[in-house]
Order: C-alpha cells, then structure tokens, then sequence
C-alpha cells in the first residue's frame, strides 16, 4: 500500500506544469472548439490524447503508460498490480474551450471504447468507469464490467459508492460508439444507438475526504480509479458537448497562485473513491488542488 503515498507527489508537480502552460492553452482556445462541442480525442489523429485537452496520469509513474496500437488508444492497468490507477481528466480550469454542463440545458460526452478485459474484487467497484459533471457538479459515474454497464449511487439512492442500477451488455467485443446524455435530472446511455441505460443523476458532493474531486464542476474522468479493479481497454473517440464554451480564468501567478490544500494521508486515498484522479482548476471558488479530481480514482 505503500504506493499511494507517492500519488499527492505526483499531483503537485502536474499542478505546476497545468498552471505555468495555461497561458499558452488560452491562446488556443477558440481555434479548437468547433461550436458547442469540444473533441478531446480522435484516434485518427495516430495518437495518444493530448495532454492539452485530457490530462493523463498514472501512479505509481509509469506503471501503465497509454500506447497507440491497432488505430487506438490502449490503457492497461491489468499487468502492474493492484496498486495502480490510471486515466484522463478534462474540466473547465484545466482545458482549453471545454463547454459549460449545464443540465437545464442539456449536455452530452460521446466516446468509443472497447473493454478488452475487466477484472474486480469488490462488487462496487470496476476496471473502467467515466464520470461526468454538470456546473452544479451533479452527474453520474458509469462503471463497466464484462458482461454489465452499472452505476454508483449516491448517498440519496442506495448508499454513496454502491452498484446501482445496471444493464446486462458486452463491450468486449470491438469499440461501441457511446452517448451519455444528461437532460435535468436525468441520464440516458445508448450504445452504437440503442438505448441500455437511464436513470437520476447523482450526487456525490457529500463524500468527504482528501482530494475531492466530485465537487468539481464540469468535470470529465476516463480511466481507472480504484485498486479494487483492473481492466485493459482500447480508446477510440471522446468529445463534450454543453452550451457554450468556459471562458478560461486569468494565468495565476507565484505570487497569486491557491495555496496548496494539505497532503492527504494514506487514509484519505483509502476511503476515498475518486482519490483515483486528478482535476486542476485554476478557479479557487471551485478547488485549489489539482488532487482534488482524483480522490476516487485511486
């Protein structure tokens, strides 16, 4: 369990690498988003994602570094131990143009993926999960195992962190072309068109623990953000779609930058889902540590 202790380390050096580059990502911005949707990845590009839309991190360093193979993006978090986490983050402080949630409105996250393999011990938990949330940081957690696409309740619906309603499915077999959508309080999945999965959204603001990284508003993880699971999949396409692209907040400075938020101990990352990733938003009035996106992840 030792390896966890390293994780905070590694957060704070992408912190200052995130705030001393954001001045250069604002001045591309506009160039990159194309109306109200933002591509984050395509792998036609013959490319892993740019670390300028999805931030990558893995811990412990390099234990599942992402390779392009067979026109994808491959994440392999099977092979390095349970000890690993590994995934993408993008939200409104940390990537250029990326678009407003708002659930009155209506917002969307289209991605293909393949689900090579999954593995877990723990029947809350899974080898791959995305997470998107709206400006009022409600949203939803879709896990996916080998034979099933589930959920994570809230405190509210069947206990904080809990496999909640589920869908029998194999996204095993090639890379399925998903639309999560998000409309009110409500989420609706479909899978190369078909309807799977629909429900309440979730919220999870009131897990309490170190990083925190559910109350992030507009706030997109893909990866692997627990040491219960496991999984090896094949990233093909992601992309955000909200009402209007986030204007990007002035450069901090040394002088003006957050103070850090204290180092979490080795029992933060334990009880704490979404440890597992990391978000950095530059906007003190949503967090001050780029930590804070990943309390569950790893």
């Amino acid at each position: 369990m030792t390896n966890k202790f390293g994780f905070p380390l590694l957060c704070l050096i992408l912190i200052v690498g995130i705030l001393f580059s954001f001045n250069l990502k604002r001045a591309n911005a506009i160039a990159q988003v194309n109306g109200k949707t933002l591509v984050l990845y395509d792998a036609v590009s013959g490319t892993i994602p740019a670390t300028q839309f999805m931030n990558f991190i893995d811990f412990p360093p390099g234990a599942a570094t992402p390779t392009y193979e067979n026109s994808a993006t491959v994440l392999n978090t099977t092979t390095s131990g349970s000890e690993t986490y590994a995934g993408w983050v993008s939200n409104g402080g940390s990537t250029p143009g990326f678009p407003l949630l708002d659930r009155a409105t209506g917002f969307q996250v289209n991605f293909s993926v393949q689900v090579e393999n999954e593995s877990h011990s723990n029947n809350n938990r899974a080898g791959f999960i995305m997470i998107i949330l709206g400006k009022d940081a409600r949203g939803i957690e879709l896990a996916f195992w080998e034979n099933e696409l589930w959920v994570q309740n809230d405190d509210i619906k069947g206990g904080l962190f809990t496999h909640g309603e589920g869908a029998i499915f194999n996204p095993t077999v090639s890379l399925i072309d998903y639309q999560l959508t998000i409309a009110n309080d409500t989420y609706t999945l479909t899978a190369n068109g078909a309807s799977i999965l629909t429900g309440p959204l979730r919220d999870y603001s009131n897990f309490e623990g170190f990083p925190d990284p559910y109350q992030t508003p507009n706030f997109l993880f893909i990866g692997d953000n627990t040491t219960s699971a496991q999984a090896r999949i094949r990233l093909g396409y992601v992309s955000v779609t909200g009402t209007e692209p986030i204007s990007p907040t002035d450069t901090p400075s040394p002088m003006n930058s957050p103070t850090p938020s204290p180092i979490p101990t080795i029992n933060d990352f334990e009880s704490c889902p979404l440890m597992r990733f990391f978000a950095v938003t530059v906007n003190t009035s949503q967090t001050d540590c780029a930590c804070s996106s990943f309390a569950r992840y790893f």
